[in-house]
């Protein structure tokens, strides 16, 4: 099965981030869920002027579930590790589909998204992190002043609060 064909994405349409680009911040409203066609995303948590990895997203991996639900902010921030291209789908179209569907289904999916969210909240808590290898989600203080500055450039851009 190709999830991406097979649900209407279409390849030509996925954007396309150089690394060290910023797909979102920690605190922006979401409006789109994101699937990784090519290349990796990192998610960061901020806390205290410091980044904690919180896990490395692959193809065919999707990025912003837990506010298909509710209209939180973002909860952590995605960067680009390498060159790589996501396919965006907007919170509304999903919802429309969701419509079409039994309501206990959007039901089971609400309880799931909330339960979700409050596993990862507990593991970012205790500074526990996703199943990536430890080269992975180590960042090192290049790779942290490299998001910072990264961070720091989309949120002036996006007129965002630093």
């Amino acid at each position: 099965m190709d999830l991406l064909h097979e649900n209407g994405g279409n390849l030509d349409d996925a954007i396309k981030l150089k690394k060290d680009q910023v797909l979102f911040v920690e605190g922006e409203s979401s409006a789109y869920l994101y699937i990784v066609v090519r290349g990796k995303i990192r998610i960061v948590k901020e806390l205290e002027s410091k980044f904690i990895p919180i896990s490395v997203v692959g193809e065919k991996s999707f990025i912003g579930e837990l506010s298909m639900f509710s209209d939180d902010v973002r909860s952590a921030s995605a960067i680009a590790m390498e060159t790589t291209s996501v396919l965006m789908i907007k919170k509304s179209d999903i919802r429309k589909v969701l419509k079409s569907c039994p309501d206990w289904v959007s039901e089971i999916m609400q309880t799931l998204s909330g339960r979700l969210r409050g596993g990862l909240d507990i593991l970012r808590e205790h500074n526990i992190v996703d199943g990536a290898s430890d080269s992975e989600n180590n960042l090192s203080p290049q790779e942290s002043k490299s998001i910072t500055a990264s961070l720091k450039a989309y949120r002036k851009r996006r007129g965002l609060n630093s």
